[in-house]
């Protein structure tokens, strides 16, 4: 029997909601004042010397690539090995963008002359929107292949697990701020068995750390009908 878990496009409607924010401030941001432009370049600053900060959005873009490297793709491997190397050979690619999109971030915040900040934040944005358009491809990429071939051949009982495994090596701040996008952006019925999937497989700890932070940022009436249908 087919398995019904899937790893990949909970965790990715989250990123996708990040993206949509991200490049609705980025567009929407006046670079000449360095006040009003502080914040949104501070979430294009990726610290890549710790892959799973919670400080910024494109930090948990990054750490999101680790995580998958770190469980899904090594049980994968033995299945489908030219799959994996494609999908982690992107993973590169995308650290290479975030790096050069790190840089332009900050040689912006250097810059005092407002004509030079409004050219060098239209370059930034140009440069944000091609990484943007490459990531939003990438994940589309994994839930057309790796999703159904991990469903093929594990069972839910595995994914589960995986998923544990994955969710309990991340620090809490990190986690927690992951939860405060993907929550929200999933529907009542994957709310419903993730939390099903958490309860079933996880500590309990888990399952109330998660609900802690879903009662605080879904829709209170969405989240009702997931505690009622949970039972939690």
């Amino acid at each position: 029997m087919t398995a019904t878990e899937d790893l990949f496009t909970p965790i990715h409607k989250a990123i996708r909601s990040m993206i949509y924010d991200l490049g609705g401030r980025l567009q929407q941001t006046d670079f000449a004042d360095r006040d009003s432009s502080a914040a949104v370049l501070f979430d294009l600053e990726h610290e890549f010397s710790n892959a799973v900060s919670a400080g910024c959005v494109l930090c948990l873009l990054h750490g999101h690539a680790a995580d998958e490297e770190g469980v899904p793709f090594p049980a994968m491997q033995t299945i489908d090995a030219p799959l994996v190397r494609t999908l982690i050979d992107e993973h590169h690619e995308i650290g290479r963008k975030l790096a050069t999109i790190t840089e332009m971030a900050r040689e912006l915040s250097r810059v005092e002359l407002a004509a030079e900040r409004v050219d060098k934040g239209g370059r930034v944005n140009r440069q944000v929107n091609d990484f943007f358009a490459y990531y939003l491809a990438h994940m589309n990429k994994e839930e057309a292949t790796i999703v159904p071939a991990m469903k093929e051949h594990f069972t839910d009982e595995q994914m589960r697990a995986m998923r544990s495994t994955i969710m309990g090596g991340m620090p809490k701040d990190r986690f927690a701020s992951i939860l405060r996008w993907m929550l929200p952006s999933l529907t009542l019925d994957e709310l419903t068995g993730m939390l099903l999937g958490i309860k079933r497989g996880a500590p309990p700890e888990l399952l109330t750390f998660v609900s802690g932070v879903g009662a605080a940022h879904v829709d209170p009436a969405r989240w009702a009908t997931v505690r009622e249908r949970v039972g939690i």
